[in-house]
C-alpha cells in the first residue's frame, strides 16, 4: 500500500541545526521543526506525526523528560534522542524503559537517520493495523455475545488463538525499542507480518461465524465449482506450505463437481483444512485433495500423513466429526468449528475418519441437490 510521506517533528534549541535538518530531509518526510520543548505536545494534538526526534540538551527540559511525557500521551510515535553526550547511562536507561525506540549521534550522519526511521515507520504502520484488527475482533465478539450457548467457547478459543501472535508482536516490538540494522530489521519485520497475518485469519473467521449464526440467516446461493474452491485454497495456503515444504496432491476420479453455494465460504472451509492437515503432515511431506461423486453425495476429502496425533485425539475427531448430530466443539481449535459451521449451512457434514494407514482424513459431504 503507498502511503503518503511520513511527517517527522524535529526539536532543537539551536536553529541552526533546524535548518541543516530541514534541508537535508526536506524531499524525504514532510517536516515539522521546533525550537521549544514546550510546543511538542500542542503540535502533535494537532498533527499526526509518526515519528519525533529530540536533541538532548535543551534549556528548561531535556530530551528524555520531553519523550517520557510523549511516550505517556502519544505511544504509537516513534521516538529518538539526539545526543553528543559522551556518558551514555542516561541514553541506555532512557531505551530500556521504553522512553525513547533508540538514539541518534551527533554530528548526524543522513543514511543512518534515514534506515532509523524506515524501520520505525514499519512497525508504526504494524502496530496501527494490529489495532485495526484487534478492533474488528472486539466488534465482532461484540457480535457473538448475542448467540446461542456457542458465544463463550467461540470467544475463549479466539482469544487463545491470538495470544500466541499477539505475544509474538509485543516481544518483537520490545526488540525494535534497540537500533537494529541490516538483515535483522528484515527479519524482525517478518515476524510481525507473519503474526498480523494471522490475527487477519482469525478475524476474517470471526466476522464469518458471526454472519452464520445470525438469526435468520441464508445462504447466497451459485454453482460453485469444487475444482475451483481447491484452487483457491491452495493458493491461500500455498506460502505456508512452501515454507515446511508441503506439497499438495490433487485427485479426482470424476469430471468437475458442482454445488450450489457460497463460494466465499466454501474457500474459507477448504483454507481451515488445509492449515489442519498441514498441522498433522511433516516438513517435506504430503497432503491429498480427492474429490468424488458416490451415493453418499459429493464429497470432497482433505488426507494427511497423521503426525502428531494422539488416540485420544482421533478418537475425539472421530466421534465429533461424524454422521452424528453433535453440536460444534473448541477443543481443536476454532478453524475446524468454523469449517465445520459452513459445511453444515450447505446441508453437508464434515466427517473425520483414521484410515488404514494412520492418517487422518477430513471429508466434506455435500447431498446431491
Amino acid at each position: 500500500m503507498v502511503r503518503d510521506k511520513p511527517t517527522v517533528l524535529y526539536v532543537d534549541d539551536l536553529p541552526m541545526n533546524l535548518k541543516l535538518f530541514e534541508a537535508t530531509f526536506r524531499n524525504d518526510y514532510n517536516l515539522i521543526l521546533t525550537e521549544f520543548p514546550s510546543e511538542v505536545l500542542k503540535i502533535l494534538e494537532e498533527h499526526e506525526v509518526q515519528v519525533l526526534i529530540s536533541d538532548q540538551r535543551m534549556p528548561g527540559m531535556v530530551g528524555t523528560e520531553l519523550l517520557e511525557i510523549v511516550a505517556e500521551k502519544f505511544p504509537d510515535i516513534r521516538r529518538y534522542l539526539l545526543t553528543a553526550f559522551t556518558d551514555t547511562e542516561t541514553v541506555i536507561e532512557a531505551v530500556n524503559v521504553g522512553r525513547v525506540h533508540g538514539y541518534i549521534k551527533k554530528p548526524m550522519q543522513a543514511d543512518a537517520i534515514r534506515a532509523s526511521i524506515k524501520a520505525s515507520l514499519e512497525t508504526y504502520h504494524l502496530r496501527i493495523r494490529n489495532r485495526q484488527i484487534l478492533e474488528e475482533l472486539e466488534e465482532a465478539n461484540a457480535e457473538l455475545l448475542n448467540m446461542d450457548l456457542l458465544k463463550s467457547e467461540i470467544i475463549n478459543s479466539i482469544s487463545n488463538e491470538i495470544s500466541d501472535p499477539l505475544n509474538r508482536i509485543m516481544g518483537t516490538l520490545h526488540m525494535l525499542k534497540t537500533k537494529i540494522e541490516g538483515d535483522e530489521v528484515s527479519k524482525v519485520v517478518n515476524i510481525l507480518g507473519q503474526s498480523v497475518f494471522k490475527l487477519e485469519q482469525f478475524s476474517l473467521m470471526a466476522r464469518q461465524i458471526s454472519t452464520l449464526k445470525k438469526p435468520g440467516f441464508s445462504l447466497k446461493k451459485q454453482q460453485v465449482s469444487i475444482k475451483q474452491v481447491i484452487q483457491f485454497g491452495a493458493i491461500e495456503t500455498s506460502e505456508e506450505l512452501k515454507e515446511l515444504n508441503i506439497s499438495l496432491k490433487r485427485e479426482s476420479d470424476s469430471a468437475d463437481l458442482h454445488i450450489e453455494g457460497d463460494s466465499g465460504l466454501l474457500v474459507s472451509c477448504m483454507v481451515c483444512l488445509i492449515r489442519f492437515a498441514r498441522d498433522h503432515t511433516p516438513k517435506e511431506g504430503e497432503i491429498i485433495i480427492t474429490t468424488r461423486n458416490n451415493t453418499d453425495g459429493i464429497e470432497c476429502q482433505v488426507e494427511d500423513q497423521g503426525r502428531n496425533y494422539s488416540d485420544p485425539q482421533l478418537d475425539f475427531l472421530s466421534d465429533q466429526f461424524s454422521t452424528k448430530e453433535i453440536p460444534a466443539n473448541m477443543t481443536m481449535g476454532i478453524g475446524l468449528s468454523h469449517a465445520q459451521m459452513i459445511v453444515e449451512a450447505h446441508g453437508g457434514r464434515l466427517i473425520f475418519e483414521k484410515t488404514k494407514g494412520n492418517t487422518g482424513v477430513m471429508k466434506m459431504v455435500f447431498p446431491h441437490e
